[in-house]
């Protein structure tokens, strides 16, 4: 995940000079006195103009009066929650039967073979590149014959059949969503894990579900063979995928790994030679028979999350689960039949988001490209990036990225020459006042924007950010420009990624996470301790949801389940909610991150760290807020954005290295003055308000364990890893 942000940061390169030239100026000139500036298209759908509300009361009887709301359901379920994306479509075997008879000829997935890894010197370090081939896709028949090979195939290999266990343990690939229904075929399990999952995190999982197979890069059969199995008793069976790109020696490493494996009594098979052992089954007709077809309530998914905690959970998903997060994001999408479903695929499958996006995308009938973290950007590929070969017009992310890109085009600007500075900043404002008024800007766009769009390929039409929030300043640059929608939703791994989504085609609005999906209800529960009643204005409380959505639990980890799910079946998110009056909803604080201070008042940390990480001296999810019960005050340690803090030092005559610039008083007065700043922005009352801080030049990253793979802070483990920072901060004074 963390090269996202070098794509973030390479994306910004490219705007440096923001391409203005010229011609440019005297367009502006013309146009500024002629037909004007604000010319401009309406763009809101007809649908949206005359509606009041996106969400309707229920009164089924699954609320307390004094201390919940009313349960609220989508418009269009309010007399009953929908489960499938299609009609008659009741597991994930039969959707994608259904999908493929509908779509057999077009492109399904597709992807670019690496020629060759090659080694640049660049600021004086060693920086990977892989030149590519060209993009080919197969057609959504072909793929279903591979998908069905391989599922034959494992079943003969490993004696693996109906609710038998096969766990994915690999980066986000063609292979991995063909594993998948290839298991599915024959309604076996699947157990997810994500590949920058830690070692002991990975035993934990394969060992509580006592897995006998799984899906591996083959970068890491070396670490299966000397680290996991020796710790790991049930494993007997794996299948690889190649590496990316491999030389001489990793091709040795992989032999050795195998032989290695194979001497321990476990069975190693490349993913193609499983495919070929299923296709040579159904030539002659002897595919072994599936014992028992999945029905929708059937367990399909054990998806351990990336885990803010010590081990990771697993998450059992049903086959009606999963269909009811394809059926709710399709819903809220919308009909624009002019989209062609174009999707560019690199954020972790083992992910609820990634995994509910491809589904949505081949619901669809569009087609899926992968990409790789590292190669997305042209500073990582030749002779093209992912982003610009594939040119997606769907493009789904998390608020990290967006926030990186946001803040390094606005560094960038900033240091551009000051007729580009009032251009751009004239042509934001103008754009945005008519976004805001339901209007676009092509002149605007003509000028300025479409430069941006370009350096995604160009087709943008849908951007879908979720995970966490996104600011209200992030969704905003989004909007403005890459001139295309740009919605959010939310929603966990134990609501299959479900809960609410932003139509995509209603009227412009930010820090909203929109209204429920078809699949389920949501009320709201009074916390009081925190302030927060279903009594206020508009009324605040934890979001509890519940419907077709709803995972079955932690797997056999039953205590662990009752805390968190109701037995009425709803399930308890630990995220404080607004209902507005127009029936949507906005997150505005966490249950689950609430901490006593010694004056015996609550402060809310994550609430905290989105006010403070506006602060243009703070790296994206850079910041986090410490409270002790025996203080009366928060502190804070604070990743420092390295662009913005070496311009802003030179502008005030500050030499040296980051290390030294970080330690300047005139920075630490500076950044103090910026944290008040936002402070008094947001209202923050005196107890919240950071004067106690660190500033660091390090990564937090799942690779170091101090960000999970969803990119959320592990907070015990920064702790422990800043253990005497904290003390300091509060020891000392700055």
């Amino acid at each position: 995940m963390l090269k996202l942000l070098e794509l973030a940061l390479s994306f910004v390169g490219s705007v440096v000079a923001f391409g203005i030239n010229v011609l440019d100026i005297l367009v502006y000139y013309l146009l500024k006195f002629t037909i004007g500036l604000n010319w401009a298209t309406h763009d809101l759908r007809e649908v949206f103009k005359n509606v009041k509300s996106y969400s309707v009361e229920v009164d089924d009887g699954s609320y307390d009066p004094k201390t919940e709301t009313k349960p609220r359901r989508a418009i269009e379920s309010k007399d009953g929650l929908a489960y499938t994306p299609i009609e008659g479509v009741n597991t994930m075997k039969q959707l994608l039967a259904k999908v493929v008879a509908n779509n057999k000829d077009k492109p399904c997935l597709g992807y670019r073979p690496a020629i060759r890894k090659i080694v640049e010197k660049r600021e004086g370090h060693d920086w990977e590149i892989i030149e590519f081939a060209d993009l080919t896709y197969e057609n959504y028949d072909k793929i279903y014959s591979r998908i069905r090979n391989f599922g034959a195939g494992l079943a003969r290999v490993t004696g693996l059949n109906s609710r038998g266990l096969f766990g994915i343990y690999e980066d986000t690939r063609k292979e991995w969503l063909m594993a998948l229904h290839g298991c599915y075929q024959y309604n076996m399990v699947v157990m997810t894990c994500y590949a920058s999952l830690g070692d002991e995190s990975l035993c934990a999982a394969i060992n509580e579900t006592e897995l006998p197979g799984m899906l591996v890069n083959e970068k890491n059969l070396g670490k299966i063979a000397n680290v996991i199995v020796p710790r790991c008793p049930s494993l007997k069976n794996i299948v690889y995928t190649k590496a990316l790109v491999s030389d001489e020696s990793d091709k040795k490493k992989t032999k050795d790994a195998v032989e290695a494996l194979e001497k321990k009594g476990l069975k190693v098979l490349p993913f193609e030679e499983v495919e070929q052992i299923g296709e040579s089954d159904y030539k002659s007709n002897s595919v072994i028979p599936v014992k028992e077809e999945p029905t929708t309530d059937s367990l399909a998914l054990i998806m351990y999350t990336s885990g803010t905690t010590a081990q990771p959970k697993g998450v059992m998903l049903s086959h009606k689960n999963i269909l009811s997060i394809i059926a709710g994001a399709d819903q809220k999408i919308g009909d624009d039949t002019s989209i062609e479903y174009n999707y560019l695929a690199y954020l972790p499958l083992a992910h609820i988001l990634e995994m509910a996006a491809e589904h949505v995308v081949l619901k669809r009938g569009g087609k899926i490209g992968y990409g790789n973290p590292k190669t997305l950007s042209d500073k990582g590929a030749k002779p093209k990036g992912d982003i610009e070969v594939i040119a997606p017009t769907v493009l789904v992310g998390v608020p990290r990225v967006f926030d990186t890109i946001k803040k390094g085009a606005f560094e960038k600007i900033k240091s551009s020459p000051p007729f580009v500075q009032w251009l751009f900043h004239n042509a934001y404002n103008y754009k945005l006042d008519a976004i805001r008024h339901g209007r676009e800007s092509p002149v605007w766009n003509f000028l300025v924007f479409n430069k941006f769009k370009k350096l995604v390929g160009g087709n943008l039409a849908l951007i879908f950010s979720g995970g966490a929030a996104l600011s209200k300043e992030s969704h905003e640059f989004l909007r403005v420009c890459m001139s295309c929608s740009v919605i959010q939703g939310y929603g966990l791994t134990e609501t299959s990624a479900g809960g609410t989504i932003q139509y995509g085609y209603q009227p412009f609005t930010t820090k909203n996470i929109g209204s429920p999906i078809i699949t389920c209800q949501i009320k709201l529960i009074s916390v009081p301790e925190m302030g927060y009643t279903i009594h206020d204005e508009e009324p605040r409380g934890e979001l509890a949801i519940k419907g077709n959505n709803i995972s079955l639990g932690y797997y056999k980890q039953d205590k662990l389940t009752k805390e968190s799910y109701t037995s009425d079946g709803y399930f308890l998110t630990g995220d404080i909610g607004i209902l507005h009056k127009d029936g949507s909803f906005s997150i505005v604080d966490r249950k689950k991150n609430l901490t006593k201070l010694a004056h015996g008042e609550y402060i809310a940390l994550e609430k905290l760290e989105s006010v403070y990480g506006n602060c243009p001296f703070v790296s994206p999810n850079g910041i986090m807020v410490y409270g002790d019960s025996d203080r009366d005050y928060p502190v804070a340690l604070i990743l420092v954005q390295p662009g913005y803090t070496k311009q802003w030092a030179q502008e005030h005559g500050i030499s040296g290295d980051l290390t030294q610039i970080i330690k300047d008083p005139r920075v630490i007065k500076a950044v103090a003055a910026s944290l008040k700043e936002e402070a008094k922005k947001n209202n923050l009352q005196r107890m919240e308000e950071i004067k106690h801080f660190k500033l660091l030049l390090d990564e937090w990253t799942p690779d170091n364990e101090l960000l999970t793979a969803a990119m959320k802070l592990k907070r015990a483990n920064i702790v422990k890893r800043y253990k005497t920072e904290i003390e300091e901060m509060y020891a000392t004074r700055q």
